[in-house]
Parts: C-alpha cells; structure tokens; sequence
C-alpha cells in the first residue's frame, strides 16, 4: 500500500508545472518560463531553484557523487555525507540526458546507462539528467 501511495505522489510531481502541447491545443500546467530561463535551461535559476528546459521535470536533489546517489532530499541543501552541493535530478530528453533513472524520490540510486525497469518498484525507468550549477 505505502508503495501506491508513493507512485501516485511521484506522478503528481512529475504533473506539477509541465506544460503540454498538443497539435491543437495547450495544456498549460505550470508558470511559463522567462526568456532569460529559455536561453540558461541548464543553470540554476537563483541559489537554490533550477532553470528547467519545457520538457524537464524535477524529481529530486542529490549529491552530484556517483558514490553519493543514494542521498535524496525535496529540497537543495547540502550532502550529509560530503557537504557538496546537492544537485537537481530531472527526468529529460533523451538528446540530453546523462542516464536512466526511477522517477521516484528513494529511488535515486538506481541509475544505469540503458532502458529499463526499477529493480526496487518495476516503474519504466527515464532519461535523466543532473542540473549543476
């Protein structure tokens, strides 16, 4: 039960502030970006807060160490293990990700370079990236 609670609250993250467009329409679900956004989409917005592209989607923040990929927060701060600088993880496109991922919060240490499922919870697993700063 609490591992249906938690697909529906990472598929009410990813929802959150995407904006979809169709042939003949628009779903507009989130604020529309800046210009200045359109042309940094891969840069922090202030010290806290990433510039997405339109086709991005924020998971988490984690520690930008690959030995580090298990800690996982909802918000930036600092890794408890090192005290790097955590970093954005978001789903992407293909054209610029930097792995496959599971979408969900605690299951930020499953990464690999090929399509496929979670080991953990058996969601398809997504283009990824780390947006640093």
């Amino acid at each position: 039960m609490k591992i249906m609670i938690l697909i529906i609250t990472a598929m009410a993250i990813i929802a959150c502030g995407k904006t979809e467009k169709h042939d003949d329409h628009q779903h507009d679900m989130g604020a529309a970006m800046t210009e200045t956004q359109e042309h940094e989409g891969m840069e922090m917005a202030g010290a806290d807060e990433p510039v997405l592209a339109d086709d991005e989607t924020l998971i988490y923040f984690t520690c930008p160490m690959d030995s580090h990929k298990d800690v996982h927060h909802v918000d930036p701060g600092e890794c408890e293990k090192c005290g790097m600088a955590l970093v954005a993880g978001v789903v992407t496109s293909k054209e610029n990700m930097d792995y496959y991922g599971c979408p969900m919060l605690i299951h930020s240490h499953v990464r690999q370079d090929t399509p496929g499922k979670c080991d953990d919870c058996g969601m398809k697993l997504m283009p990824m990236r780390k947006v640093k700063s």
